[in-house]
């Protein structure tokens, strides 16, 4: 589960379905000025001028899109074996006229119309009980990772459940699906409640997860890095709510989007196609 929107005319380029409106932001790995450094992963996407030439920026002061003025090759030896890990960022500068947009948090291709504001505040709620949280049955998140790497035949996605224990407490069960998973022994007992509508967030010592009402979105878990389900920003755009969040997976942070789509929400996010780990 460790693993988390493209406008229409990219989508096919970048292998998602021609029907998808949206698909995972990119990272930003730095700034200066008006200057952004985006996250491409790996390697640059072939024909990345035509296909990412424009991106939209989103900031702690609002969007702007931004033009392409090169790519970098970015490496560092991160186990001292003379054998640097390598990724590759797109330089992209806003475009003239456009708004101070503060902070980056992220970035979306293409030309986005759309208004960026601040999440609703936190609220301390009560301190979770196993009545409202444990469930007999698994709950899958929805996060999904780009690009999608199907289960074996016959392997169930990992999920998980607040199993209620004989002393009146609750401990957090894991269904491991096909993915190398970590899952720490943890407390409900331990975790505190906060209500930031629509969304409640149970925080543990070493985990975080995120709910619409009773419904799982993610849990993210200390594993290499730290857990995260922060709510940066609110995107309204084409009539629709997205939230932008700060996602905790294995080893890294990452930008992701979580919307509605019909009767379901989704959660899509980018983790890095290269190795973060010795």
């Amino acid at each position: 589960m460790r693993n988390a929107l493209v406008l229409g005319l990219t989508l096919c380029s970048l292998g998602a379905s021609a029907a998808e409106g949206w698909t995972a932001p990119y990272s930003l790995e730095g700034q200066q000025g008006r200057t952004f450094r985006v996250v491409f992963g790996k390697s640059a996407p072939e024909q990345v001028e035509s296909r990412l030439g424009v991106m939209t920026l989103l900031g702690k002061k609002g969007l702007a899109t931004a033009r392409l003025q090169r790519t970098e090759r970015v490496c560092q030896d991160l186990c001292d074996s003379e054998r640097p890990t390598c990724h590759t960022v797109g330089v992209y500068t806003q475009e003239p006229d456009t708004a101070d947009i503060g902070e980056g948090l992220a970035a979306l291709p293409g030309r986005l119309q759309g208004k960026l504001s601040a999440p609703a505040p936190i609220e301390p709620g009560p301190s979770p009980s196993t009545k409202q949280w444990a469930s007999k049955d698994f709950q899958v998140p929805v996060d999904e990772s780009t690009p999608a790497t199907p289960l074996p035949e016959g392997m169930l996605p990992q999920a998980y459940r607040w199993t209620p224990r004989a002393d009146g407490s609750a401990v957090l069960d894991a269904r491991h699906g096909g993915t190398e998973a970590y899952s720490p022994s943890v407390q409900l007992a331990e975790c505190r409640q906060e209500r930031q509508p629509p969304f409640t967030r149970l925080v543990c010592p070493s985990a975080s997860f995120l709910y619409a009402k009773q419904q799982l979105l993610f849990a993210s878990f200390d594993d290499y890095g730290s857990a995260s389900t922060a709510w940066l920003a609110t995107l309204q755009a084409h009539g629709q709510a997205l939230y932008l969040l700060r996602v905790g997976l294995k080893t890294q942070a990452v930008p992701g989007l979580l919307f509605r789509d019909g009767a379901r929400w989704r959660l899509l996010i980018r983790p890095a196609d290269y190795p973060l780990l010795c």
